[in-house]
């Protein structure tokens, strides 16, 4: 007998087995939720240099980040009037 015959053989012989019961699969199917992290990651990492401003403290939107360079250090801020108001604070100091 040729192998993929035995092969063939076997795939008849083994019935497909419902590892699940109705219980089990509902379950798995509630656990199946997505968190935000994991929707996150599925969605790709976005290489951007935003996070917190240096001035106020507030989320900066990516789109409208403002880099400034202060004593060697890039820094970023949410608007241009922080950016302005931080270079004077760190120049009376």
């Amino acid at each position: 007998m040729a192998e993929a015959d035995k092969t063939k053989k076997r795939e008849e012989e083994i019935p497909d087995e419902n590892i699940y019961n109705a219980e089990e699969r509902q379950e798995q199917l509630d656990d199946d939720a997505i968190e935000p992290a994991e929707a996150g990651f599925m969605e790709g990492y976005e290489d951007t240099k935003a996070g917190v401003c240096n001035a106020c403290g507030k989320q900066i939107d990516p789109e409208n980040v403002v880099e400034k360079e202060v004593n060697g250090q890039v820094l970023t801020f949410c608007s241009e009037k922080c950016a302005e108001h931080y270079e004077k604070r760190k120049a009376l100091e």
